[in-house]
């Protein structure tokens, strides 16, 4: 067989390409693997392509599969533990359908409150982003004066020198003795006479002016966000669960899970091709021992794979 598909990146057994295999599997039961395309369709397009009158009662498909480290006979017990893993991965994914039906409703629900509240929401927005613009250079603003104030009095005015002089006799020792809780008593008194205070706030904000609440819609836009978060965490959580307990079934490499997959589409592809349209030519590309033993897990693969 010529066909190979490319290599996936692979940091634990099946940790990426088997939990994307078999959560589509399991949720939409079309299964296809990065990297691989579409086997059954291309497949059937082969099947269906015209082909010149002496080759009509040839066989279908490629040469003879010769086996390699990436193309592993499917043998009985290969095909035991490939419907083994799709067994374990959807008895480990049983809540998947669920949280992805969650997910699916969330989302709309959000796409329609956007859909429909979306330009007043970052109207909104907008306005509070120029808000915190007048905020901050309002504050910093007050700040730079205190701390200009601050310079030019430091030294002269004996009221602050006596506020000094109180918080270094209750809080010097213990800074030096390295006490956090004395140190930071110790700079808030010293910050106190540089940072904006109320009153500065207070003049700030009436300035700017206040900062609008949020919309209904835009509070359970927030709520359906925090949701979908949580649904696609429950779902990364699952498939997390069904690619440890694939991988413990399997006992195979990622590429050559994945081109034994892909065979096995084949395999099916013309099967079905050949009830419906009464062909008898042979199908290339598998030996007669995986042909026995893929008939023998026909319907067990149908009902896992679709």
């Amino acid at each position: 067989m010529t066909c190979r598909p490319g290599t996936f990146a692979w940091t634990s057994l099946f940790r990426t390409a088997a939990i994307a295999f078999f959560a589509v599997c399991l949720v939409t039961a079309t299964p296809a693997l990065a990297g691989i395309g579409n086997p059954l369709k291309k497949m059937k397009e082969k099947l269906a392509q015209k082909v010149a009158p002496p080759e009509e009662e040839g066989a279908i498909g490629d040469d003879t599969v010769v086996f390699d480290e990436q193309v592993v006979e499917l043998t009985d017990a290969r095909l035991d533990r490939i419907v083994a893993a799709f067994k374990a991965a959807k008895s480990a994914g049983t809540g998947r359908p669920a949280a992805v039906e969650k997910l699916n409703k969330a989302m709309e629900e959000r796409g329609n409150l956007w859909e429909k509240h979306g330009e007043a929401i970052m109207e909104l927005q907008r306005k509070r982003g120029d808000l915190d613009v007048c905020y901050h250079d309002g504050y910093q603003e007050a700040q730079e004066r205190k701390t200009q104030e601050y310079t030019q009095k430091a030294l002269t005015d004996p009221a602050l020198l006596a506020k000094f002089s109180r918080a270094a006799q209750e809080h010097n020792a213990g800074a030096a003795r390295g006490d956090s809780t004395a140190t930071a008593k110790l700079n808030a008194v010293l910050l106190s006479e540089m940072l904006p205070s109320s009153a500065d706030s207070l003049a700030v904000r009436k300035k700017c002016g206040p900062m609008p609440p949020p919309m209904p819609a835009e509070t359970k836009i927030a709520a359906l966000d925090k949701e979908i978060a949580a649904q696609t965490e429950t779902i990364r959580t699952i498939d997390m669960a069904m690619a440890d307990a694939q991988a413990k079934e399997l006992k195979m490499k990622n590429e050559q899970f994945a081109m034994a997959m892909e065979r096995i589409q084949v395999y099916m592809a013309w099967k079905s091709w050949k009830s419906k349209n009464s062909d008898t030519r042979p199908l290339r590309g598998f030996t007669q021992e995986e042909l026995d033993a893929l008939e023998k897990h026909l319907e067990e693969l149908r009902g896992s794979i679709g």
